[in-house]
């Protein structure tokens, strides 16, 4: 998991760099006083804006727990994928296509996506379909990007159906096939 660790840890630098050499700042998200994250940098502009810099997790989280409890288990990657980093959600082209990567900002966050992604896998085991895990959301408000438990495929899948798309055979062939 180290070496993946690593990936998101580069991903998040390489968007980093690449907003602030086209916009003159780190990446932006809207300031919620009351919703804190380690990753924010300095204070928010006059749009209620604030900078913020992926920041390393130590140590890092994983998925362990909930995977335990629902009687399943999560690829490697989808571990370090939501545990290594706090940061904003990463903005970036895959094959042509505008996806957003769902990140975690704050601990808090971390409670909810695990309410979340608990929520879908119950809702797919109700449809009598595989178990899938979101990662992230596309152009399509109702299109997700998600990871297929049994095989670690990244797919394109729409809410309530199986997913009908292979994006990617592993979350680090994805992930290392992004583009800013």
């Amino acid at each position: 998991m180290a070496s993946f660790t690593n990936l998101m840890e580069t991903l998040h630098t390489q968007y980093a760099s690449v907003i602030e050499q086209n916009q003159g700042h780190l990446p932006l998200i809207q300031h919620d006083v009351d919703y804190p994250s380690p990753c924010e940098i300095g204070q928010p502009d006059a749009q209620g804006q604030i900078q913020w810099q992926a920041m390393s997790r130590t140590p890092t989280q994983n998925l362990g727990d909930l995977a335990k409890a629902l009687e399943t288990e999560f690829p490697s990657a989808l571990h370090a994928f939501y545990g290594a980093v706090f940061g904003g959600n990463i903005i970036a082209q895959f094959d042509g296509n505008a996806v957003e990567l769902l990140q975690v900002w704050n601990e808090e966050d971390f409670i909810n996506l695990q309410q979340n992604i608990t929520g879908h896998v119950l809702m797919k085991r109700r449809l009598k379909q595989d178990d899938t895990i979101f990662i992230g959301l596309t152009e399509k408000e109702d299109l997700l990007i998600t990871v297929k438990l049994k095989t670690g495929e990244v797919c394109l899948e729409y809410v309530g159906k199986p997913p009908h798309h292979v994006l990617a055979a592993s979350l680090e062939e994805f992930i290392e096939n992004l583009n800013f």
